[in-house]
């Protein structure tokens, strides 16, 4: 039986963001999480706006909670060329040390304001877009870096 101090510090992460209904997968190539609006698939998620979950250096995000040393943070990232990204602004940072639980769901529900603040730009009252949620909008003010 798994203790909770046994349990990835990945799921609990996942978890975290699943509980307010935020899409997020593993990126097992670059350890780390990315999360993503419903709108965008799995496959989509990194072409568009999205948000990189990971922890500090020296921690690998898969280990045991009970090995967490602190320093989770999200960045927002704005996908072009389905090659490469752009960094928009860091959505949460917690300082080293502390409890993974506390920080995952303060980290998720920064994420879960991040995607509002976004759709809520892109769906402006008298925005002559027409965009609704499941557009692709781009709301990014940044230019390709």
């Amino acid at each position: 039986m798994n203790t909770p101090a046994r349990i990835p510090a990945t799921a609990v992460l996942l978890h975290a963001l699943a509980v307010l209904e935020v899409p997020a997968f593993l990126d097992l190539d670059e350890d780390f999480i990315v999360a993503h609006p419903p709108y965008l698939s799995q496959n989509e998620a990194l072409d568009h706006e999205h948000v990189i979950v990971n922890t500090g250096w020296g921690f690998d995000i898969t280990s045991p909670v009970d090995q967490y040393p602190g320093g989770l943070y999200a960045t927002a990232y704005e996908g072009y060329d389905g090659s490469d990204f752009c960094d928009i602004e860091r959505v949460y940072e917690a300082p080293d040390g502390g409890d993974l639980m506390a920080h995952a769901a303060a980290c998720a529900k920064a994420v879960v304001d991040w995607f509002a603040s976004r759709q809520a730009t892109a769906e402006a009252p008298g925005d002559v877009s027409g965009a609704d949620d499941t557009d692709k909008v781009r709301t990014s003010t940044t230019e390709v870096c």
